[in-house]
């Protein structure tokens, strides 16, 4: 074989193999492309039913143990508030919503300031305080007739015949007491409700 030819063959060669690396390259950089899209772009739209199911969060991330004995409703300062964790949590829930397809929603939120502040921080309309939302985990006599005033306030809501979400932030006690579920920090249900306002049926609203 002279040496023209065989320069010719290693040179054809040689372009096989890089351009072989070069389509490898790029399924591989195609696949790191889509493993670093935002997680909630991956996951499916919220398709929530508006007419009958709302969403009841938990209130974001507040460092420490329910409240201090001196607690009061109208000085934040005597409250367990929301951290810096809680703050971008509840900006993090609201922007997932939106990118769910949750773009606009009524708000109903605990007095309690970690509350109020996690409704305000997911970023729709202003939040609407509601003191059956309030926590009841000092006062457990409570827990009846706040439940049975939520269920009615949602029967409420739901007759007459809601054009946006409703989404509701407030406490574990009040959460388990309406759902018979537990629910950690910043975590959200989505709840069908029945005509009487009571729940139906639930599952996690973000995986």
């Amino acid at each position: 074989m002279s040496k023209a030819r065989y320069a010719l063959r290693v040179g054809t060669r040689r372009f096989m193999f890089g351009a072989v690396g070069l389509t490898l390259m790029g399924l591989a950089q195609h696949r790191l492309l889509l493993a670093n899209q935002p997680e909630a772009s991956k996951q499916a739209m919220i398709d929530l039913d508006i007419a009958s199911e709302l969403l009841m969060m938990r209130h974001a991330d507040a460092p420490g143990y329910s409240d201090p004995a001196n607690m009061t409703l109208n000085d934040c300062k005597t409250q367990r508030n929301l951290g810096s964790l809680g703050r971008e949590q509840a900006q993090r829930v609201g922007e997932t919503l939106r990118q769910r397809g949750v773009k606009t929603a009524t708000v109903w939120t605990s007095p309690w300031c970690r509350c109020v502040d996690t409704a305000s921080l997911l970023g729709f309309d202003a939040p609407i305080i509601k003191d059956f939302l309030g926590s009841f985990f000092v006062q457990r006599d409570r827990s009846v007739g706040q439940t049975e005033a939520l269920e009615a306030a949602v029967a409420s809501w739901f007759a007459r015949k809601p054009t946006t979400a409703l989404l509701l932030v407030t406490h574990q006690v009040n959460i388990a007491a309406y759902s018979g579920q537990s629910t950690s920090s910043g975590e959200m249900l989505r709840i069908k409700t029945r005509k009487n306002g009571k729940p139906e049926s639930y599952r996690r609203a973000i995986d």
